[in-house]
């Protein structure tokens, strides 16, 4: 090895992304057919057909049955079938209803003759050699391990690597994280002795896969990493950006929305474009509002009053909820998401696929608008001013779930800072020539937080941790491919080619201007109906309850190799030796806070166990509140902020200490809250 090609830690690139599900009905864009082979009765083979013309804004290739999904990134996946609409419903057997839970699982993922094939388990029974599907028939790719597809980018899949232009929507960046830890991939080993062979072990095979542990440091900068942490987030409808069009035409939706769709259909007054107004049309990229005033609770302990009218935002138009209040049980459920592809369904009819799925339900009576992320404030877009207040800024409310999203993180280290080398020709330098960056980028599918810790002292910024665990790790295998070797899988580079645009940083979550983290002198606390003067220190910690399971899964098709035995598979084994659940569980909630005693009232607390919170709707106090902003030099709602509310607590410890000087008497106050929920102000569309 030369000197200097070693892997360095300077060139080593961490993105993250949204997981989102994938539906694919019969002929949008493309058919499909399904066989069962008597020589090989424990899988289904399925393969993508067609080659009805498609936009280069499609989740497949123009003209071709491909599937802009990197090779290999659905092996390990969950997949259903279910009826799309009225029609031939060929796989009506194999669907997925209330009371027949029919999940298969991708063991394999490849390209053959120009379309996507992929193997899945268990069989299709009962057995049919062969079937197409019809026009009721739908495929769903669940979302958990799935990174958006990319329906922008000229994707090339290619049977040769060096030939290859693979993607996803990874583009997310993570935030000014001082420490990061990638979950560990460990495989558990089995030792086997046999009576009579000696004390050697005789027999050692490899068992579960592992990833866990995953960590995460970072001044908090933006609430970004807390949605993953609550799970809900909704924005107001009013400010939320601005609009680009006019209000009239706009699409309208054409079937109502469920919670967990990752896509929505809409009508246009064109038959070519997705028309918002009387020129601007929706593109790839840009950003759709659901405009939806019904109100959801923020709880399910208790059963929420909503009084008055009194819900989240106090902007809303029927809102009577002050600015200023801490206390609310309910909040309208808008949601913005980026468009991530576009499919024509015909007579005026888009299929618009969105990064993360769909959290509340939407009617057709809801309206949309149209968002775009411009290098300045123009067309609506969110913009950090040189005085450091925002316009057109992003209103935002965060609160706990049934369910937390997942997230992926794309992984990838060099010897040196170049790109990829395949049809992006990023680096003309082929794998084993000198010079050769040996690239290696890694994508860690199914991630989830399991728990995390936000905290803040006297002398330092507002700081977020957590821990994570994923499902899978997705590895480019393109090197090790016998010939044309190269990056099929074309790693992101932050800030050479992905944000290395006012407008891509933006989209990636760091606007210039923005990336300053919230500090210590820049917040207050608020507690017990008074604010708290003299706290020198709080941490407030959550857990999910995250738990990964393993279940028994079958993997009939033989590992594909290279010549020194090494797996050119993305994931090995069809990935049934790895998790194939990762499921939230109990929410808890804990919080310390260091401050200066100043009289009895909160040991009187503690030993009549009150529980605060909950007070009236509308009102500033009972709830605890730790309000951060970024310096401005303009005082205004636009100022960058972030609210960290505290909600239904009871007082667990208040250890009052004998002093050993004359100094002020300090104690740590730990509680319990039952509720979080978050506020911000920030430039962010979508978590």
């Amino acid at each position: 090895m030369s000197f200097g090609a070693h892997y360095k830690g300077d060139v080593s690139e961490v993105v993250m992304g949204q997981e989102t599900s994938l539906f694919i009905e019969h002929n949008i864009p493309r058919t499909w057919t399904a066989t069962t082979s008597s020589s090989s009765p424990d899988f289904t083979e399925i393969q993508f057909v067609g080659t009805s013309a498609a936009g280069n804004t499609s989740i497949f290739e123009p003209a071709l049955p491909i599937l802009k999904i990197p090779l290999g990134m659905l092996i390990g996946q969950k997949m259903t079938f279910h009826s799309s609409a009225v029609g031939t419903n060929n796989f009506s057997s194999y669907y997925y209803t209330d009371l027949n839970s029919k999940v298969y699982t991708i063991i394999d993922h490849t390209l053959d003759s120009n379309s996507t094939k992929i193997k899945i388990v268990p069989a299709l029974t009962p057995f049919q050699a062969s079937v197409s599907s019809g026009t009721g028939d739908a495929i769903l790719i669940h979302s958990v391990g799935l990174p958006t597809v990319q329906g922008d980018t000229n994707s090339v899949m290619n049977t040769a690597a060096s030939s290859s232009k693979e993607v996803s929507l990874i583009d997310g960046f993570i935030g000014l994280a001082s420490f990061m830890t990638l979950p560990d991939t460990k495989v558990d080993l089995h030792s086997y002795y046999v009576v009579g062979l000696g004390r050697q072990v005789a027999v050692q095979q490899t068992g579960k896969v592992h990833h866990m542990g995953g960590a995460i440091e970072m001044p908090l900068h933006s609430p970004k990493w807390l949605f993953y942490s609550l799970g809900r987030e909704v924005v107001s409808k009013d400010k939320c950006g601005d609009r680009v069009h006019s209000t009239s035409p706009v699409p309208s939706i054409v079937a109502s929305v469920s919670p967990g769709q990752g896509y929505i259909d809409v009508l246009s007054s064109q038959s070519a474009s997705v028309r918002f107004g009387s020129n601007t049309d929706a593109a790839v990229g840009d950003y759709l509002l659901i405009k939806d005033t019904t109100l959801v609770p923020m709880t399910t302990y208790k059963t929420p009053t909503l009084d008055n009218d009194k819900y989240w935002p106090h902007e809303a138009a029927s809102s009577n909820l002050s600015s200023d209040a801490h206390h609310f049980e309910w909040a309208e459920s808008n949601e913005c998401r980026r468009i991530s592809a576009i499919e024509s369904l015909g007579s005026n009819k888009f299929r618009l696929y969105v990064d993360g799925n769909w959290q509340f339900e939407h009617t057709t009576a809801d309206t949309l608008e149209l968002r775009h992320y411009r290098d300045d404030d123009s067309d609506g877009s969110p913009h950090v001013e040189s005085n450091r207040q925002i316009d057109n800024h992003v209103h935002r409310l965060l609160f706990s779930g049934d369910t937390i999203p997942s997230f992926c993180l794309e992984h990838s280290v060099r010897t040196r800072d170049a790109g990829s080398f395949n049809a992006t020709n990023e680096t003309t330098i082929a794998p084993g020539a000198t010079g050769d960056t040996k690239q290696l980028t890694r994508i860690f599918r199914g991630c989830k937080i399991v728990e995390y810790e936000i905290s803040s002292t006297i002398d330092a910024e507002l700081k977020y941790r957590a821990i994570f665990d994923a499902l899978s790790c997705f590895t480019d295998t393109g090197r090790l491919e016998a010939s044309n070797k190269g990056d099929r899988y074309t790693a992101h580079r932050m800030f050479q080619n992905t944000a290395n645009t006012l407008r891509g940083r933006k989209a990636s979550g760091i606007a210039k201007g923005s990336e300053k983290p919230f500090m210590f002198y820049n917040g207050s606390v608020t507690a017990f109906d008074q604010n708290l003067g003299l706290v020198s220190a709080f941490e407030l910690r959550g857990k999910t309850g995250v738990e990964v399971f393993h279940t028994i899964q079958s993997n009939p098709i033989a590992e594909s190799v290279d010549s020194n035995g090494l797996s050119i598979k993305q994931v090995p084994y069809g990935g049934t030796p790895n998790a194939s659940v990762i499921r939230e569980g109990r929410e808890q909630f804990e919080m310390e806070m260091t401050l200066a005693l100043q009289d009895a009232a909160l040991f009187h607390e503690l030993r009549t166990h009150i529980q605060r919170g909950g007070g009236a709707i509308n009102s500033t106090g009972g709830t605890i509140m730790l309000h951060f902003t970024k310096p401005t030099t303009a005082g205004s709602d636009t100022i960058p902020s972030i609210r960290i509310i505290i909600d239904d607590y009871i007082i667990t410890d208040l250890a009052i200490p004998v002093p050993d000087d004359k100094g002020l008497l300090f104690t740590t106050l730990k509680l319990k809250p039952q509720n979080v929920k978050v506020i911000s102000e920030d430039t962010i569309y979508h978590c």
